[in-house]
């Protein structure tokens, strides 16, 4: 994601909210928008909740920002036991495209780009929210447009994590692909979680789980995908026996290699030869 989007973003901010346990109290703990009218940025900094937008449930914690664009179905609960606080900053949008010396501006109901609840690092976006909602009601001089640059810088914060999100996904995809790379090079060797991580530079527990999230199945179930897909090249291109087949794509034990594979193909090594 780019900021690029900051460029053509002109708000204009109709209120800053800030939700604690006297307004959940007064709603029964519950806020139900059939039809949402205005744009909504929110900050969490306490309790817990749950959020329906359009049929679609998100858990609430301190340190979730969530945004809902004009025309959702909005479900918010919480509990007394644990009421949700926040602020959140309501806003139309206006998108301000400039070709040359002309500018068009049209009304927008398209959603900000970032996943719907991000949760983030610190509680720093709480302090410059507070500040924002301190601003707005003091109706000071120049209120407006101090709560304008609020708004932005918080949108700056906001595009600086997601960017820094990305980046780190894609460097952990890299290292997945590398990975990938190095288990089909050397699936004849020794491999468990200890040794494939090791060459990552990760925790077994990390590198486990983002391996999966890439891949799609876990690193020792790959190993075995890859074991077995040269084994079946090898049964129908060779006549080497079974023990020398399970050898040379790294099963040390025939019998343990049988269970693999007939596990993995629904056949024993010399039925998918024969067949």
């Amino acid at each position: 994601m780019e900021k690029e989007f900051l460029h053509h973003f002109y708000p204009r901010i109709l209120d800053v909210t800030h939700r604690e346990a006297a307004y959940w109290e007064l709603h029964h703990y519950r806020v139900e928008r059939p039809v949402t009218n205005v744009f909504n940025l929110v900050f969490v900094y306490k309790g817990d909740g749950v959020l329906i937008l359009n049929g679609e449930r998100f858990e609430l914690k301190p340190g979730c920002v969530f945004h809902v664009n004009p025309g959702m179905w909005m479900d918010i609960s919480t509990t007394a036991h644990n009421t949700l606080h926040y602020y959140g900053v309501q806003f139309h949008q206006l998108n301000i495209q400039w070709e040359g010396s002309e500018c068009q501006s049209t009304i927008t109901h398209m959603p900000l780009p970032f996943k719907r609840v991000l949760t983030m690092p610190t509680f720093a976006l709480h302090k410059q929210a507070s500040e924002l909602y301190h601003s707005w009601h003091s109706k000071a001089a120049g209120y407006e447009w101090q709560a304008k640059l609020g708004l932005f810088q918080l949108m700056d914060t906001l595009c600086n994590v997601v960017i820094a999100e990305q980046t780190e996904q894609e460097k952990s995809y890299r290292q997945m692909e590398d990975s990938v790379r190095y288990i089909r090079q050397h699936y004849a060797e020794e491999l468990n979680r200890t040794i494939l991580a090791k060459q990552t530079s990760m925790s077994v527990s990390h590198y486990s789980a983002l391996f999966k999230n890439a891949v799609g199945v876990s690193p020792l179930q790959f190993v075995e995908k890859v074991r077995i897909d040269q084994a079946k090249s090898i049964l129908t291109s060779t006549s080497k026996p079974i023990n020398e087949v399970a050898k040379a794509v790294g099963y040390s034990d025939p019998l343990y290699f049988t269970r693999v594979f007939t596990k993995i193909t629904g056949m024993a090594p010399r039925e998918y030869r024969g067949g």
